[in-house]
């Protein structure tokens, strides 16, 4: 029993030292610039622009840390006047270490901001600008880390292009390719309203990716919402056309905005509940028995339930239990099937069904030839203004659905729609009924739109609009966390956007309602009503 007991341990050891090295994690690595050119305020602006990046890099640790992520993330400081004492390189320092995000890290950059950086403006170069180090001291810090990551990625802040020679660019240029042998993508992100993407960054960004022919420059917002939130890797598919085979990657297109999940507790021991159903008798709902003990109510065991089917097959309606359904497989293995070819309608996005996905092609295949067929394909459909119809399979045993897929060349690959049918959207005919019975509309009632659409021309990307719920409840896991007293509640953005609204257009309410609200009741359709529910009496 005793070696029995040892290798238990022994195995268990194992098991979390694998579970330590493998997993979903991505890896962020910050490169920051801190010249003089950093700490410098542009004209109307309230932050320096390292106020502004130390500010971005707070709220993304908020939020990884309120999910509970355990993806890594580090800053290195370049272009100061003193350097780390274990550093073989000059003018480099380690703010935070590449390592899964702590409270610590969190209660320091608020420290920092705080502060003004005012710990860190005594630090900054005049003329230092040592990005070889800098990107030698991480490659050297990947190097060291056994974790698999699914993605690793170096972020380059800066917000101006210095004076180097041919030489000092020509070792950055080669140091930045060294980069994609590690599987290591260097990001560029320029602060500022000056700041012009040039060709020697460009050629950084280029020279540490494999797929050079799709290159698009980074945008921060869309950086930042892929460190917050990223869009995975789902599913590695064949891509079929007749007898061709051309390896594709399905992903997802961001994720959904999630509040915090709440979980039952016990009060006297603090575990976690857990929840189940039953079903109530008709007598459960008297008064007179509230007051029962709990082995008096009236419980009722579920029986197994039959489902059955909507539409007859072979002259009758089949039924099948729960376990029954799950024993039903499917006869198509994972694979996107071309089934056809049809012209783009203007009403494509008129039905949401489900979320979208992005199909692309999969470039550490070993088909490179297929490459270029792929190529043609997309910028035959985007020319011609045509989408294909397709059976996707993501899985073994799972459901086939009928896709369209459609091109972007910008991106390239194919977004994933999953067809609509009558059953999904249903029917609104019924609703609808009045309008079509409406009169026309008048002009005064299209210029009358028109100033409004002038009005509120404005950019309505919903990363603008947070959420405030989920802001509350950050907050809150915040307090408990790090043991401080509740601060002021958040901002809530839509309530300011809908107050902007109403001021921009306050002086045209009247006429709005002059026009649209002197409709009669009998104008406009009936609501339907709800059936009055009646107590039985006993």
């Amino acid at each position: 029993m005793a070696l029995n007991k040892q290798d238990y341990n022994i195995n268990e050891e194992k098991d979390l030292q694998v579970s330590q090295w493998y997993g979903i994690r991505e890896a962020t690595l910050f490169l920051v610039d801190t010249t003089q050119k950093m700490f410098e305020i542009e004209s109307e602006a309230k932050f320096s622009h390292i106020e502004k990046f130390f500010k971005l890099y707070k709220q993304i640790l908020r939020q990884k840390l309120a999910w509970n992520m355990q993806d890594w993330m580090g800053v290195i400081l370049f272009g100061t006047e003193e350097s780390d004492a274990n550093l073989l390189w000059k003018n480099i320092q380690t703010l935070h270490e590449l390592g899964v995000v702590t409270l610590d890290d969190l209660q320091q950059i608020r420290k920092l901001t705080k502060n003004g950086i005012k710990d860190y403006q005594s630090m900054k170069s005049e003329n230092a600008y040592p990005l070889h180090d800098a990107l030698t001291y991480t490659i050297d810090i990947f190097l060291k880390i056994k974790t698999v990551f699914t993605k690793r990625r170096v972020v380059l802040i800066t917000c101006h292009t210095p004076k180097l020679t041919d030489n000092e660019r020509h070792r950055i240029r080669l140091k930045a390719a060294s980069l994609k042998d590690l599987d290591i993508k260097l990001h560029v992100i320029g602060l500022g309203k000056n700041w012009m993407h040039n060709q020697f960054y460009k050629d950084l960004e280029m020279l540490s990716r494999k797929d050079i022919d799709i290159y698009k420059t980074t945008s921060l917002v869309d950086l930042v919402q892929q460190i917050k939130a990223p869009s995975k890797n789902i599913a590695r598919l064949c891509f079929k056309i007749c007898e061709l085979e051309i390896d594709m990657i399905v992903r997802t297109l961001g994720r959904k905005r999630r509040c915090l999940q709440t979980k039952p507790l016990s009060k006297a021991t603090n575990q976690v509940l857990s929840r189940s159903k039953y079903f109530k008798s008709e007598d459960f709902n008297n008064e007179e028995n509230s007051d029962n003990e709990e082995f008096d109510l009236p419980y009722i065991i579920p029986e197994k339930v039959n489902w059955e089917t909507k539409e007859l097959i072979g002259h009758q309606k089949l039924r099948f239990t729960q376990e029954e359904l799950f024993r039903i497989k499917n006869i198509h293995p994972p694979a996107i099937k071309v089934i056809g070819i049809k012209s783009i309608p203007g009403d494509l996005f008129r039905y949401h069904i489900k979320r979208k996905y992005f199909v692309r092609i999969d470039y550490d295949s070993t088909r490179k030839d297929n490459l270029l067929f792929f190529g043609a394909l997309l910028n035959k459909c985007v020319i011609e203004g045509k989408m294909i119809v397709c059976a996707f399979t993501m899985r073994a045993n799972t459901q086939t659905n009928l896709c369209y897929m459609i091109p972007n060349s910008e991106l390239g690959g194919f977004y994933l729609s999953k067809i609509a049918y009558q059953g999904n959207v249903g029917d609104k005919s019924e609703v609808l009924q009045h309008y079509d019975t409406q009169s026309f509309v008048t002009d005064e009632e299209v210029e009358l739109w028109k100033k409004i659409i002038n009005r509120l021309d404005m950019n309505f990307h919903p990363y603008m609009f947070r959420s405030y719920k989920l802001e509350c409840q950050v907050q809150i896991v915040e307090k408990l966390a790090l043991d401080k007293e509740p601060g002021p509640p958040p901002i809530d953005s839509i309530e300011q956007s809908f107050m902007k609204t109403y001021k921009k257009t306050i002086d045209l309410m009247p006429e709005f309602k002059n026009i649209f609200f002197n409709m009669s009741p009998s104008d406009g359709p009936t609501r339907a009503k709800r059936a009055k529910k009646t107590k039985k009496e006993t």
